[in-house]
């Protein structure tokens, strides 16, 4: 089938004609592999002739097969939902899903997903909750545990994953400064390969106990819906390719904690693993998490790098997925970052988004948080009680303040003396009271790290009504006291000895996290 017959087929499988029962309207959304149409409440998919490298569909009997399979295994975790495969056919009158005619290609037909539940549409409205992360993580229990080993060596070894991974480089070498910068490329090389390289016995124990197992492969919010009355659904697993879905579970469900994460939704990331950590078990395994969060981040920036490139598009839906592609691939730097040791200290006028960040922080890497506004009302036996003052007053004195921060830095010689990194979460206005931390680093010989949150006052200031109108935050400061606030500016001692970071809090976590580890 040529360029030409393909546009008519898809302009005809558009018409509502073609479809029993007859729906008001059809509407065509693309992928990088498929044509799908919404018709109803039905579905209908047609695989793309292309051919990636790792997908191919070049041929109509490699379509059927892979339509074929796309039903088995998707009826593992989206049961009912899908129905049939279906042949297109061409006869008089043009193209048609079914009956008489000459069989041009194949579709797998489902039931459409209510998508006021999908998980991406919850998130997006505010609905997504614990008790949806902990009914998928039991479904995904129950599925893995049913799911075929594979001990033969076949699948998971480290030379398997050295050569996903290797692919996935060779074939995003041609995008080096489009959609990823060379220095991007060569750290999460470096980190890849040197991680396969130390880490060889980790992945011998992963096979040799049973953890490659036949899973989904493609475990992000696009394809995860859940329902308020029945179990999760998860739909669209790897269908094209067995080296892709036969994976340690860890590689499995490190795709949808990237997704979250992606979305700057660093804390659902953190409660999605801490149920998999209780309800997996041994098929759980921590160090793996940041190896396969960075690899199935660039997949997905090399994915959308494939999208940039189609000359399909139009310019902007081209720009689009370049944008896409290139957060992506700042999401795998991330990941492929050393964790923070030492002591960083996020300072900055309240409300300029320090907590916001050290939040991140701490739900990414696990780094103890210490803020404060916390400890503040501990001193003082306020713990969870609000006790709002003007500025320079009631908790807010200097007098208070000096205490607050020689028991924020006692606190952070305590944590770094067993060799952990902590963050300090405080306003820091003064030289004075960022000296104590800087002292407790050259004591305990640990890096030390200054990262100053700014944003335009008018942000700051909807950051703080936004806080003060949950209710539910640590922190008094208002508004009064911001618009008096003033960041003392740094000497040269202080811009000499210690690593300075000015992070714009007005971007997203992504963005801000990548300016830390890309410093």
């Amino acid at each position: 089938m040529n360029s030409n017959q393909q546009k008519m087929m898809i302009d005809d499988l558009l018409r509502v004609d073609r479809y029993d029962p007859i729906p008001d309207r059809v509407e065509l959304v693309q992928t990088h592999a498929s044509w799908v149409f919404l018709a109803g409440d039905y579905v209908f998919k047609v695989k793309k002739p292309v051919n990636f490298g790792f997908l191919d569909f070049s041929t109509r009997s490699k379509r059927q097969f892979c339509c074929e399979e796309e039903l088995r295994l998707n009826r593992r975790l989206g049961g009912d939902y899908y129905l049939r495969v279906e042949v297109v056919v061409k006869r008089d009158g043009g193209y048609f899903f079914g009956g008489a005619g000459a069989v041009v290609d194949y579709a797998v037909v489902m039931r459409r997903l209510p998508e006021t539940f999908l998980m991406r549409n919850l998130l997006a409205q505010g609905k997504l909750e614990d008790g949806h992360l902990g009914a998928l993580v039991t479904l995904l229990r129950s599925f893995y545990e049913q799911a075929k080993v594979f001990k033969d060596g076949r699948f998971g070894t480290r030379e398997k994953v050295r050569f996903d991974v290797e692919e996935n480089f060779s074939q995003t070498e041609m995008f080096i400064n489009d959609t990823i910068l060379r220095r991007d490329f060569d750290r999460i090389a470096e980190y890849s390969r040197d991680f396969l390289e130390q880490q060889h016995k980790l992945f011998v124990r992963r096979v040799k106990d049973g953890f490659i197992r036949e899973g989904h492969g493609d475990l992000h919010m696009e394809h995860v819906c859940l329902p308020p009355d029945g179990p999760p659904l998860v739909y669209d697993c790897i269908e094209f390719n067995q080296r892709f879905r036969r994976l340690d579970v860890v590689n499995d469900i490190a795709f949808l904690a990237m997704d979250l994460e992606v979305n700057n939704c660093f804390d659902y990331a953190c409660r999605f693993l801490a149920h998999c950590r209780e309800q997996l078990g041994s098929l759980f395994e921590s160090e793996l998490l940041f190896f396969y969060k960075c690899y199935r981040a660039y997949v997905r920036g090399k994915v959308w790098s494939f999208i940039s490139s189609d000359p399909a598009l139009d310019s902007s839906a081209r720009e689009q997925a370049r944008d896409r592609a290139g957060r992506y691939f700042k999401l795998a730097t991330i990941y492929a970052a050393p964790k923070p040791v030492g002591i960083t200290l996020l300072a900055g006028v309240s409300g300029s988004g320090k907590s916001y960040l050290g939040k991140a922080l701490e739900n990414l890497w696990g780094v103890k948080v210490l803020r404060s506004d916390v400890v503040r009302k501990e001193l003082l036996g306020l713990a969870g009680q609000s006790a709002a003052a003007p500025f320079g007053e009631g908790i807010y004195t200097r007098k208070m303040t000096i205490e607050t921060y020689s028991e924020l830095a006692k606190q952070a010689a305590t944590v770094v003396a067993q060799g952990e990194a902590v963050v300090i979460d405080a306003s820091s206005l003064k030289l004075v009271d960022r000296q104590q931390f800087y002292d407790v680093a050259e004591a305990a010989q640990v890096p030390m790290q200054l990262v100053v949150c700014r944003a335009p006052r008018p942000v700051i200031e909807e950051n703080l009504r936004k806080r003060a109108a949950t209710g539910s935050d640590a922190s008094d400061a208002d508004i009064t006291i911001t618009r008096r606030q003033r960041f003392e500016s740094p000497t040269c001692y202080e811009l000499e000895s210690v690593s300075w970071i000015d992070i714009d809090s007005r971007q997203d976590l992504v963005e801000q996290l990548y300016r830390l580890v890309t410093n």
